[in-house]
């Protein structure tokens, strides 16, 4: 095989397999995003959505839009961390209340 026309199976080996990654990022992506949207819809449900998850979630979808992937799914850790945690303030919060009442 001449060197010329290995180089160029060896370039279009490198942008199908780096498609290919990027492809699997995006579809992981838009998984974890679907995942913390459903968080933050559920704590926004029980009126207890913290005002900084929406925000992080649009950074994280602007960012990953703009090819940094890596700092996108830490912004998408945070949105959920902060959904999930508004979730369990509302079910303990649910509850605590009662506690409060004077009888």
């Amino acid at each position: 095989m001449a060197p010329a026309r290995a180089s160029s199976r060896n370039n279009s080996l490198l942008l199908l397999l780096s498609t290919l990654a990027m492809a699997a990022c995006t579809t992981q992506f838009e998984r974890e995003y679907a995942e913390a949207e459903r968080w933050r819809a559920a704590a926004a449900a029980a009126g207890h959505e913290w005002i900084e998850t929406s925000r992080l979630l649009e950074q994280a979808e602007a960012t990953a839009d703009a090819g940094n992937m890596d700092v996108a799914f830490e912004l998408l850790g945070k949105a959920r961390f902060q959904a999930e945690a508004a979730v369990r303030q509302a079910e303990r919060e649910a509850e605590a209340w009662r506690v409060r009442v004077i009888k």
